[in-house]
């Protein structure tokens, strides 16, 4: 199980690092949303629940973040990140098995919160502040192809925001 635990996180991890090199908010979403099924898959294989739980809510609020556009969405935005964030924390404290819980609440909030944001920019420092909570989630849980990834992410996001930095404005969607 710890094979197929590490090959489906390190899949996982390619994906979301792919993700914040795109340019487009719509393609960042989707990216994260196929990324967020795999690391689902890799918790539950390590049977770390919280995280798979927390990564469950991720795969919903991506898609929520992806719809962000629609019109039920627009219309009951406020409702639906209340809900979406109260249920993360009540998610969190059912699942709680140790501090490190705490670490993936956190986590999961600074994800979903990034998801609803419509800069490029804004999505990738959010997210960046995120990887330091899933990184020791992740140590702790003993999902060593998602600590990697966490570093990983760290550089692909940072590279994006210098990258993305250069180019004038007018080039980024």
């Amino acid at each position: 199980m710890k094979t197929a635990a590490l090959i489906v996180g390190l899949s996982a991890v390619a994906l979301y690092l792919l993700c914040f090199q795109l340019k487009s908010a719509k393609r960042i979403l989707a990216c994260k949303f196929f990324s967020n099924i795999l690391y689902v898959l890799q918790y539950l294989l390590l049977g770390a629940f919280v995280g798979a739980a927390l990564d469950t809510a991720a795969v919903i609020t991506t898609a929520l973040g992806y719809s962000k556009d629609k019109s039920f969405v627009v219309k009951y935005k406020v409702p639906i990140l209340i809900a979406v964030h109260i249920s993360i924390l009540i998610i969190g404290v059912l699942l709680y098995q140790n501090l490190f819980s705490l670490l993936a609440i956190a986590g999961a909030l600074l994800e979903s919160a990034a998801n609803w944001m419509k800069k490029e920019k804004s999505i990738r420092i959010v997210s960046l502040l995120a990887v330091p909570c899933w990184f020791i989630y992740n140590a702790a849980c003993g999902a060593w192809g998602s600590v990697l990834g966490n570093i990983l992410a760290a550089l692909s996001i940072i590279t994006a925001l210098i990258r993305y930095a250069k180019e004038p404005k007018s080039n980024l969607e």
